[in-house]
């Protein structure tokens, strides 16, 4: 993305969401576990906008 911060995305796994928003992605998880996530703008997971997802079995 440093390479292209200008590019939009337009895929099931992208929420564009403006500053102070809200947005909604659907996800089936077909197993439990910790998984990350991060923002894919430019200097944005650097200035750390990343999480992580807890998926439990039940």
């Amino acid at each position: 993305m440093a390479r292209f911060p200008g590019m939009e995305h337009d895929e099931p796994d992208v929420a564009h969401v403006p500053p102070g928003g809200r947005g909604e992605i659907v996800w089936t998880f077909n197993k439990a576990g910790h998984f990350g996530f991060a923002c894919r703008i430019a200097g944005h997971y650097q200035a750390g906008m990343v999480g992580t997802l807890m998926v439990s079995s039940h």
